[in-house]
């Protein structure tokens, strides 16, 4: 009996840890890779290690030159119709629900962080890149041109999927 409970046991601790990855797996197998321009901010903290923190373009939003529906409140869901322009993909519109979007573009949910006037401040759950302990000083340094490879899935959740600095994949020896 007790090898029963035990199998049951690692079966169910199998399904929630399958549970908890799938969906970002998902999106990394299926999803629509874009690139982002990026703004980088500080690449370290005590308790999480070295990593870079990534402020991008897309995450201020100008209502007054962006068509929206109406305005945002903090703490808000906001989703994102973005296309290519050039190189980068940028916010073509926003609105409170998930839009209807056609295959040149992608839709990403994020989250109000505040709003002052016409500006609005967003988080994408994609602001943080995690590096081997020691090299986020060192990529800090060289980020006057850095981009990222996100992959956006149909749920219109984002991941993070590249980090580029001079249009060169970050690898790590």
């Amino acid at each position: 009996m007790n090898s029963k409970r035990f199998a049951l046991l690692m079966v169910y601790s199998l399904i929630i840890i399958t549970l908890i990855f799938l969906p970002k797996m998902v999106t990394l197998s299926l999803g629509k890779d874009i690139l982002l321009k990026t703004e980088p901010v500080d690449p370290r903290d005590v308790f999480r290690g070295d990593y870079v923190t990534l402020n991008y373009e897309i995450s201020t939003i100008d209502l007054g030159e962006t068509p929206y529906d109406h305005d945002f409140l903090m703490g808000e869901s906001i989703y994102a119709t973005l296309s290519e322009k050039e190189k980068y993909w940028t916010i073509d519109s926003v609105s409170h629900t998930k839009p209807d979007i056609n295959d040149k573009e992608v839709c990403m949910k994020g989250t109000v962080r505040g709003s002052y006037d016409d500006i609005v401040a967003v988080s994408w759950g994609i602001e943080s890149y995690f590096v081997p302990e020691g090299e986020g000083i060192p990529i800090q340094m060289q980020m006057e041109n850095t981009s990222v490879i996100v992959s956006v899935g149909p749920g219109c959740s984002p991941v993070l999927k590249q980090l580029l600095i001079d249009d060169e994949p970050v690898t790590f020896e």
